[in-house]
């Protein structure tokens, strides 16, 4: 009933949020970012349980974009993302405190911003997300959707500029059942994820959709060589088959590059 109730809501929250965003948001944060990287190579950082085996720590002077809970991992590395960035409703609602504490500028979806408290709100910074899947070239404008957030990472960090890009932890491979983009309650500890406590033990988690987001990133990877750039996957173990593959070794030279 919920699910078909968003559903059919679902053009009008996103008109609505299009028309607040217009108003309210404070775009300054995203348009000040622009080429900021501007051929540099960049590292994207899912959240998969690859990056336990990922030494990250020989990339602490690359620029580098984190996702949703990636702060979990801050205890077991020296490495930090340049910004963090999130596009669930779920993760906002369950995270929120942890991003307003950050010194690490978090960027969430304007569709989120109700599950943040008020006088917390403008500790965050904004991006639109769009009903279209379709890869957004000037995030200023808004952010495509696709049921990853690591497309959104894509985005901005076209976006930034940044040539190559260089994916870590982006597994794509999940041990679960059930419909994908269903809302499930987590039954017991993470295993989908780089910490056990990432989604665990009733915690809400929306199931992933490998299938869309593989579009996506077919998508994404259409941009980037039309404008001669290169997205790579350096994750240990992925699954994923849309981009170059390379090790991390020669991710490493890449980044002294």
């Amino acid at each position: 009933m919920i699910r078909s109730l968003l559903f059919l809501t679902r053009s009008v929250r996103y008109r609505w949020n299009h028309f607040t965003y217009s108003l309210f948001a404070d775009k300054h944060p995203i348009e000040t970012i622009r080429d900021k990287y501007r051929n540099r190579p960049i590292i994207i950082c899912g959240n998969g349980p690859s990056l336990n085996e990922t030494p990250l720590d020989d990339f602490i002077k690359t620029p580098s974009i984190g996702m949703n809970k990636i702060d979990l991992l801050f205890s077991k590395t020296n490495w930090r993302p340049s910004m963090i960035v999130c596009t669930n409703n779920l993760v906002v609602m369950q995270h929120w405190n942890n991003f307003i504490l950050s010194n690490i500028p978090v960027y969430i979806s304007w569709k989120a911003r109700p599950f943040v408290p008020k006088r917390h709100r403008h500790k965050l910074r904004y991006f639109l997300s769009l009903e279209t899947r379709e890869f957004s070239e000037n995030i200023s404008l808004g952010v495509g959707s696709a049921g990853t957030v690591t497309y959104a990472a894509l985005q901005f960090a076209y976006y930034l500029g940044a040539n190559p890009v260089i994916l870590f932890g982006v597994d794509h491979s999940f041990l679960c059942q059930g419909i994908p983009n269903e809302i499930v309650k987590a039954k017991g500890n993470d295993k989908n994820h780089f910490d056990p406590n990432y989604f665990s033990n009733g915690q809400k988690w929306g199931l992933p959709n490998l299938t869309v987001s593989e579009l996506a990133y077919r998508k994404a990877k259409e941009i980037f060589e039309k404008n001669k750039k290169t997205i790579y996957d350096a994750t240990i173990g992925g699954k994923l088959q849309v981009f170059p593959k390379i090790s991390v070794q020669e991710a490493r030279k890449l980044c002294k590059t």
